[in-house]
Formats: C-alpha cells, structure tokens, sequence
C-alpha cells in the first residue's frame, strides 16, 4: 500500500478531526506515517490550523481555517500542494481571491472535534488525570464512538430541542465589520433561545455558558457547568431529538453542526454559507433559517411531524457514513487524489 506522510504544524483543536482520520486509517491497514512538527517555526504552516500529507507523489494540505481570513497564508498553501482541502469552501471566493490556483481547491466538510486515542496533538496525560479529578472528560474520551448515534422515533415520548451555545466578546484588534458580526451571532442566539424556553419549556434543553459577556448580557439564559461540561453536552444531544445550530464566526459552519450530523439527529440550521461533499441539502438534511423567528417556525415544524424528523435524521446518518465519519472523510479525499493520478477506468471494466 502507498505511504502517506503526515505533518502536523500546529496543535490547534481544528486540526484534531484529520489527525483522526488518519490514525483510523492506519489502524486498517494503511501505512501512515506521523511527524509532528508542532514546535517547529522552521515549518511554513507552523502554528496555523492545516495538516499536511504526502501521498501518491503529490502534497496535500488541509485547511481548518473558519473562513477566508487569512488568504496570504491560504496563498502560500496553494503554491506547496497538488490539492488543497478547505473545510470553509466556496467557489465564489475562490475564483475571487486565487483565480489561477482555483482548481486545486476541493470541499473538505463539516469539522468538529474529534479525536483518537493516540492523537498526539491532545493534552498530555498529567492534564487528563487532572481532569479527571475534576470531574471533566479528557480529551481522548471523544472518540467518533461517542458522538455517533442512531435514528429513532417513539411517539409517545416528548420531543427533546437541544441549543446549548455560549456568545463571542468583541475584540478591539479585529476590523469594525467582524466585531459587527459578533454582535449579530450573539443577538441571534440569545433571540432564539429566550423564544424556545418560553415556548417549549423544559423540553428545550437550551441556554448559554457561563462568561462575563454571558453575565453582561443574557443572566437569566445561563446554565450551571454540569450542563455546558463536554461528557454532560454529549448525553444531552444524544437524548434530544431536534438540534439548533447558528452561523460560527467569519461565517463559517459551527463544530455542533457536525456533532448533530454524527449524532444522526433532526437539525434546523441557519442558512449555510459554505458548501460541504455530497448531497446535504435543506429540507432533507436540516431547516434553514436566518432569522430567530424563522428558527423557531422550523422547529415547530420538526415537532408537529416526527415522520419528518425520522427521515431526516436517516439522512444524517447515511450522510455521516458517507462523507463525515473521521476515516471516510479523509479516504474520500484520497481517493481524489487516487482518480485524478490514475485517470478514468478503461470503458467496460
């Protein structure tokens, strides 16, 4: 089997869900070599959110980034691959900032942080002992094991809505424009869930972490820790049914999206604005919404007709099977690779 080289320039979370699927990989069979180069300034990519690989003759280069807000960087990533795989991707920006190095551009999909036992970016041992005194999950507890789940539909059983989410500080260093964008991300979340507790009571499962900013703005919408706490978050998503997830910043697509896909649960989303592989379409795969009041009219909706909410959470199943599961995402970008290196299969074999 063909090696893959893997670099690690940097230990920054995002970079955690493709040293996954890599690790999977070789747990399979396939020869994967790991070299971590995350105290390393002398590597180009050194302290930036993208992995690098080697594989078949050609470079490979995954971007994390949230958005485009850092296209020198992005530049400097197209000029050293073959293929370049953005998590936050689209055409548009592309053929705007990096029109003669569009084509080695390709969709990378929803990120989320998960991990693999052998991961090496994660924390030390000593830190995940101290952890586990406090009562907190390490960070090698969140395997893709724990976020999967299965469809179900009882219709007896109340319908559980889940948006447990925390609000962004304004930060004097960055452009007026993307501080504006805070502002909005926290007004949208603290609309929707002061409508939902008041709708739906204690079947929303909803509120915001504990912050100063939390403390300035929305008190009243504040969770104690024991809900907000990794391990805890992840029995509630697995009881809930129907899933809330708003925009990240630089309008990326938020990590709880991806842990609902795994999760296979109903979601309601607001409107993405990047593009993921496959086919995860509104209406199947999740509600879109962009305002607070279209969010909580999607919900209604999932409610009032659970036939809906099971084909949709049957969707995110297959969808995570297909292109979200750690190992998959990674294989499928490789076979990418595979198909442009060895061309299209004779006619007829």
């Amino acid at each position: 089997m063909t090696a893959i080289d893997l670099t690690i320039p940097s230990r920054i979370p995002h970079n955690s869900q493709i040293i996954t699927g890599f690790l999977m990989l070789r747990q399979q069979g396939w020869d994967v070599r790991i070299r971590d180069c995350s105290r390393d300034p002398e590597n180009p990519f050194y302290g930036l959110p993208v992995v690098q690989a080697h594989y078949r003759g050609k470079g490979l280069l995954y971007d994390l980034w949230d958005g485009y807000q850092d296209p020198e960087d992005m530049r400097k990533g197209l000029l050293w691959c073959d293929y370049y795989f953005k998590r936050s991707f689209s055409p548009e920006k592309n053929l705007a900032l990096f029109p003669e190095l569009a084509g080695k551009l390709y969709p990378l999909g929803f990120n989320y942080h998960v991990t693999h036992r052998r991961n090496p970016i994660e924390e030390p041992l000593w830190k995940a002992a101290a952890k586990r005194l406090l009562g907190r999950a390490p960070d090698r507890y969140f395997v893709p094991e724990v976020f999967e789940g299965t469809p179900r539909m009882n219709p007896e059983e109340p319908v559980k809505i889940l948006f447990l989410t925390r609000l962004w500080d304004q930060d004097p260093a960055l452009p007026p424009h993307l501080n504006q964008e805070r502002v909005q991300i926290n007004e949208m979340r603290i609309q929707i869930i002061r409508v939902l507790r008041s709708q739906y009571g204690d079947n929303f499962l909803g509120g915001l972490n504990d912050t100063p900013l939390s403390r300035s703005l929305s008190p009243e919408l504040i969770l104690p820790a024991k809900y907000t706490e990794r391990r805890h978050y992840l029995k509630l998503l697995h009881s809930s049914h129907i899933c809330i997830g708003t925009m990240g910043l630089h309008e990326s697509i938020g990590w709880k999206t991806g842990e609902y896909v795994a999760a296979a649960k109903a979601i309601v989303n607001e409107c993405l604005h990047y593009t993921v592989p496959g086919s995860f379409l509104p209406e199947k795969n999740y509600l879109p919404f962009s305002t607070a009041q279209a969010c909580i009219q999607a919900v209604n909706t999932l409610v009032e007709n659970p036939q809906a909410r099971l084909a949709m959470q049957q969707a995110n199943e297959a969808y995570y099977r297909q292109y979200l599961k750690p190992d998959v995402l990674v294989k499928n970008t490789l076979a990418i690779v595979d198909s442009s290196v060895d061309g299209p299969s004779p006619e007829g074999l």
